[in-house]
């Protein structure tokens, strides 16, 4: 089990081993616990142009996740790429009454969800499933330890 994390960021400094204790117990909770994954955070220039290269869309958005798409019974599996953009996360966390801490392990947790096959925009009843899977595993991870040096 690994988590590789790296920033991209000056202006904001985060604690990256508690990031990666806290990547780690989202795989755990969401039932992966040997599975491993890269957690980049970015700023908005970055997460636009990614958004515009791999989704068409242009402009920033708060988290992007890139399934590996690879075989899922093997015990130690690399399940991709999630990407938060770091500003927009907090910008938005009081918009969803979080903290930035909240708002970071909720995206943290959707786009290891989308890593593991979740998909949100295919169907009502699977965003719906989605979004049970995210609250019941945020729950279990309280309180959320500072992420934010």
């Amino acid at each position: 089990m690994a988590i590789w994390f790296r920033t991209h960021l000056r202006s904001l400094s985060v604690r990256p081993t508690i990031i990666r204790r806290v990547a780690q117990s989202v795989l755990e909770q969401a039932g992966h616990p040997t599975a491993q994954l890269s957690l980049s955070l970015v700023g908005k220039t970055r997460m636009r142009s990614l958004n515009r290269k791999y989704r068409g869309r242009d402009y920033p958005t708060d988290v992007l996740a890139f399934p590996m798409g690879g075989a899922k019974n093997q015990t130690e599996v690399f399940l991709g790429d999630v990407v938060i953009c770091l500003p927009i996360a907090l910008e938005q966390s009081s918009r969803f009454e979080n903290t930035p801490n909240q708002e970071i392990l909720r995206l943290l947790i959707h786009g290891t969800l989308h890593l593991l096959g979740y998909d949100h925009e295919q169907t009502k009843q699977e965003a719906t499933r989605m979004q049970k899977k995210e609250k019941a595993i945020f729950k279990k991870l309280l309180p959320i330890p500072r992420l934010l040096a």
